[in-house]
């Protein structure tokens, strides 16, 4: 198949011209799909690259005037030469030959100079490269982020590939719609990843687009037959050989020289090949209460006797006798408690102005000592700020009134944004091993700060103990990793389910329990893990 050879199709129109541009200019300075900050940020790039075209175009249209009513200006001369006189008495005129003998020395020399030193040309080239060098471009690479972003999305939130090709999402119509060329590359790119079931849905629909369209679309069949042989190669892939030999014989049927005869037999070499069956992969055991809470559903519970409830706390330090704390219980053993309301407009904007100031990088996850590693189960860009600052410091105050904790033993603030479809798959926040040298003390507790809402998604989810949290902004959840006894408190796995429409920006600050024996002393016998909540 040659369909990357022919038509190379972004499903983004936003990012379409930068793809075509990459070929001049080569490269990209990072991620972009990973965060919906660095995606706002190509929309200002794709403005400097509009006018930039904008004058391009402009300038070549004045100049292709000038060839339009030079080329008319010789085409009068010559008629008139040929029409109505002999050549040799049309050149036998003396105005006549001079200006014959210009032409050919000055205005033919002159045109030729401008068309080849093409100043136009020379300066588009010029800003294009500037914006590549100053922003860089999104490649082939943030392409197949937003591809698995989609592929996300759908298992999470059982989307189907017809509902998001007609811009609806969870129920609701959007403004977007995609075409049977960016469905396509949709389909093209999870056949690359060998994501075959899902990539045979995206052909499919593709299919359906491309056949129903009233626009006129150039080699309409070419494109109907290349779909029917990804489908086929798709069928085939899953187990299933019949679906496939039909596809390819209905291309042959009309077409018999096609490519599909070299696939046909390359399918059939392989089937006589092959004793192996199909091997469905399994979701881990975690995945159904996962998608569960992130569509916002908890399994019913037994009463237990301990109930939530919501409350104002004045007596937890003294900074809240004033302005209590407006706290929501979300659940008993271990504690998880949402702070509403802790960090207005004004000072997350500050947090925010601070963390833009410093150089966003994709997340990582952290392996054996201390090590980090990229993949796909987060994604995400980050940065870290310290505590030197008035807004730092006013927080670095807050999280320590609020925990009793000592703020020695914090880590630096952790700033996040999740990208298209950003999510972080279930997790604990505690090492338990291999704990980095300079760490004192496993990760006691977890401070994390909304800083933005979430239209739809985005929900901090506990798969363990049958809770999902949508995103407040300006609130603060906290928990404890550790037990008393310093164990690691294994109930508290969680995961940040991924964004299906919106931006969302967290804080986190995680506490050493290195400084914190005084403030949270051990108890007299250990406290063993209960069985509270649910097990994956």
């Amino acid at each position: 198949m040659s369909h990357r050879s022919r038509c190379m199709f972004s499903f983004w129109q936003l990012v379409l011209l930068f793809l075509r541009v990459l070929l001049l200019t080569g490269g990209s300075n990072g991620e972009f799909y990973s965060s919906v900050d660095t995606m706002q940020a190509l929309a200002y790039v794709e403005k400097e690259i509009l006018d930039a075209t904008h004058v391009y175009v402009k300038a070549q249209e004045e100049q292709l005037n000038l060839y339009r009513n030079f080329v008319a200006q010789v085409k009068r001369e010559h008629a008139m030469a040929i029409d109505e006189m002999q050549l040799e008495e049309y050149v036998g005129h003396p105005l006549h030959a001079f200006r014959l003998l210009k032409r050919m020395v000055t205005d033919w020399n002159g045109l030729h100079e401008l068309m080849v030193n093409n100043q136009a040309r020379e300066d588009y080239h010029q800003k294009i490269d500037q914006v590549a060098k100053d922003f860089g471009y999104p490649d082939n690479t943030d392409i197949q982020g937003a591809v698995k972003a989609f592929n996300r999305l759908q298992e999470v939130y059982n989307l189907t590939a017809n509902h998001l090709a007609d811009g609806i999402i969870n129920g609701k119509l959007t403004e977007t719609e995609l075409e049977w060329r960016e469905c396509f590359e949709i389909g093209v790119q999870l056949f690359d990843l060998k994501q075959y079931e899902r990539s045979l849905e995206w052909f499919k629909v593709a299919f359906r687009i491309l056949v129903t369209s009233s626009r006129k679309v150039l080699n309409r069949r070419k494109f109907e037959f290349e779909l029917m042989e990804y489908m086929a190669i798709a069928n085939f892939e899953l187990g299933n050989a019949k679906s496939a030999g039909i596809l390819l014989d209905q291309i042959l049927k009309v077409e018999p020289t096609h490519s599909a005869q070299q696939t046909r037999k390359y399918l059939l070499h392989r089937e006589m090949l092959s004793t192996k069956k199909v091997e469905v992969a399994s979701d881990p055991t975690w995945h159904a209460n996962y998608t569960r809470l992130c569509q916002g559903h908890r399994l019913p519970e037994p009463f237990t006797g301990k109930s939530l409830h919501c409350y104002l706390d004045a007596k937890r330090h003294v900074s809240f006798i004033l302005a209590p704390l407006k706290v929501e219980q979300v659940h008993v053993d271990p504690d998880i408690n949402v702070y509403h309301g802790v960090l207005n407009d004004a000072q997350i904007e500050k947090i925010l102005q601070e963390s833009d100031q410093n150089e966003m990088m994709r997340s990582a996850v952290s392996g054996d000592k201390g090590s980090a590693t990229i993949a796909d189960l987060r994604v995400s860009q980050q940065t870290w700020l310290n505590y030197s600052s008035p807004i730092m410091r006013s927080l670095s105050n807050l999280i320590s009134d609020i925990s009793g904790f000592d703020m020695a033993g914090a880590e630096q603030m952790q700033v996040a944004n999740y990208g298209v479809g950003g999510q972080y798959e279930p997790h604990p926040d505690y090492f338990e091993v291999n704990l980095p040298q300079e760490f004192k003390g496993d990760r006691i507790s977890t401070s994390m700060f909304y800083l933005s809402d979430v239209e739809l998604g985005g929900n901090t989810v506990f798969i363990k103990l049958n809770v999902f949290l949508p995103p407040i902004k300006g609130a603060m959840v906290m928990w404890h990793n550790l037990h008393y006894s310093l164990d690691v408190d294994r109930r508290t796995i969680h995961a940040g389910c991924p964004v299906l429409i919106g931006s969302k920006r967290i804080g986190n600050v995680w506490m050493h329990s290195g400084y914190q024996e005084f403030r949270r002393p051990c108890l007299l016998t250990c406290d063993e893990e209960k069985s509270s909540g649910y097990r994956d």
